[in-house]
């Protein structure tokens, strides 16, 4: 058998309502939403987060979060904020992704543009 097995495609539902997408050849899924998606979705806990003692609360450890306080009470579920986090962590590294490639993509133009200007000043 070659590297990958899969010949067909086929959306797979699993138990508790969610799906899976078994597809030939696919290395991976990114996630396409943004920041302010991640928001909505999360709504219950930016809500929280607003009601933090500091600005920058990491939600662990920090005296007067409001996040804790909430798991603590039972009124926010601790694989939730997982969740939260986990997608937060996405986002951050995609994002952190394309500003590489951004960079990468403003370097070679600039070097294409720094030998232009020098090829036209050897004219001149």
């Amino acid at each position: 058998m070659g590297r990958h097995t899969t010949t067909r495609r086929e959306l797979i539902l699993l138990p508790g309502g969610g799906m899976m997408i078994d597809t030939p050849g696919m290395r991976e899924i990114q996630m396409w939403a943004g920041q302010d998606d991640l928001q909505d979705t999360f709504y219950d806990i930016e809500a929280l987060a607003k009601r933090c003692r500091f600005n920058d609360c990491s939600h662990n450890t920090e005296t007067g979060c409001a996040v804790r306080e909430a798991i603590n009470n039972g009124d926010l579920d601790l694989t939730r904020l997982e969740s939260y986090r986990k997608l937060q962590n996405e986002l951050g590294y995609l994002s952190s992704r394309e500003e590489d490639s951004t960079r990468l993509y403003e370097k070679v133009k600039w070097k294409k543009v720094s030998q232009w200007r020098k090829e036209i000043k050897k004219l001149f």
